[in-house]
């Protein structure tokens, strides 16, 4: 193998691949990239048996061939290198050289045979998304996402597609968080099609996410999901289990709205949050008629008291909120206000943004 490409090229098409490699795997050959030359392009492949992803690259091939080579070393290695081309050529025992500029570095690879193969995946979409929209999708609702590896089902986003409607929903039991965009569908009219996808899976979707305008297939065969998008792809198992009833979740007899400032909010909140308890992270939300108080007074760690304009005019209501979790909404939202829709102490709290009611985020309720 002989290959000459632009450092940058090269640079983009290693970083891809930094997230899915396993650095200390019970198998070495994972921590590794597979990158192999043909023709007038490289394809440069990761997996760690969960994830896979391959993308092309242009690039001036003298010789095909592939080498498998560590990627976090070779990303390591091209990121301090000079803007000018670089050369690599493979030799005996799967070693490589690199030349670029007046450096020179000789690496060791594993057999490139030995590399495992990415699971099949269709190429034939089932519906495409507009990158701008799906970026969109995933930001405001990746953060729901349980860390609890036990709960298997809330440890990704549903995707529930019917007709031209996608609607993407997470989870952690705690609180929840619902967008729905319209989608380019082939399925067929009046089925609605639904899968889990994992969460790893979704932040490596977010690094190939640079050009707004490019368009994201998706395809799903057997257990497994792709997304593509022109000369990248991302494959992913599915993940078992049965997603909750999230519709029940939704409140939908909330009458009490308050409408807050956004960035007022933000800053407000996270002040008070400074000496909310270290754990239930709970700070009181003291609504009434044009003001709230966020109020944090049952810890060791002091009180924080904060008041702030309001567009409200209804009875009196209290609530206990995670502070966190309310930050989490306010910091992937738009717009320059936030409406908080509430019924009482004990139910829990509605977050939407202006007239996009296809965009919700709920908080449970806190014993006060």
């Amino acid at each position: 193998m002989e290959v000459r490409i632009s450092r940058d090229i090269l640079l983009n098409g290693v970083h891809k691949v930094q997230g899915i490699v396993e650095p200390k795997g019970a198998m070495p050959i994972l921590s590794h990239l597979h990158l192999s030359a043909d023709k007038d392009s490289i394809c440069i492949r990761a997996t760690d048996l969960e994830i896979g992803t391959l993308g092309y690259y242009a690039a001036n091939v003298s010789e095909p061939g592939a080498v498998t080579l560590n990627a976090r070393k070779l990303f390591d290695i091209i990121r301090e290198l000079p803007d000018e081309e670089i050369y690599l050529k493979k030799e005996e025992n799967n070693w490589l050289t690199l030349k670029c500029g007046k450096s020179k570095f000789r690496l060791p690879g594993l057999p490139p045979e030995d590399f495992p193969p990415l699971p099949e995946y269709s190429e034939k979409p089932l519906f495409e998304f507009d990158s701008k929209i799906l970026k969109e999708m995933i930001r405001k609702t990746f953060f729901s996402v349980s860390p609890d590896e036990t709960r298997q089902a809330l440890n990704g986003l549903l995707l529930e597609v019917e007709g031209d409607n996608a609607s993407l929903v997470g989870t952690d039991g705690h609180r929840l968080a619902m967008i729905s965009r319209p989608v380019k569908s082939n399925a067929e009219k009046g089925e609605v099609l639904s899968f889990l996808l994992p969460k790893k899976a979704l932040s490596e979707l977010l690094k190939l996410m640079e050009d707004e305008d490019a368009t994201f297939g998706f395809s799903s065969q057997d257990n497994h999901l792709a997304f593509i998008c022109s000369k990248q792809v991302i494959v992913s198992r599915k993940i078992d289990g049965k997603f909750p009833n999230y519709r029940q979740v939704i409140p939908s007899d909330n009458p009490l709205k308050a409408k807050a400032d956004r960035s007022g909010l933000t800053h407000a909140l996270k002040r008070v949050a400074l000496l909310a308890d270290e754990k239930s992270k709970m700070v009181r939300f003291e609504i009434q008629k044009g003001n709230l108080s966020l109020i944090s007074d049952n810890t060791d760690l002091g009180a924080a008291h904060e008041e702030m304009p309001i567009e409200y005019d209804g009875e009196e209501v209290s609530i206990g909120l995670n502070a966190k979790y309310v930050l989490d909404i306010l910091n992937v939202i738009e717009g320059d206000s936030v409406t908080l829709n509430l019924k009482d102490q004990n139910h829990s709290c509605l977050f939407t943004v202006g007239d996009d009611d296809q965009y919700k985020s709920i908080v449970m309720p806190m014993r006060l």
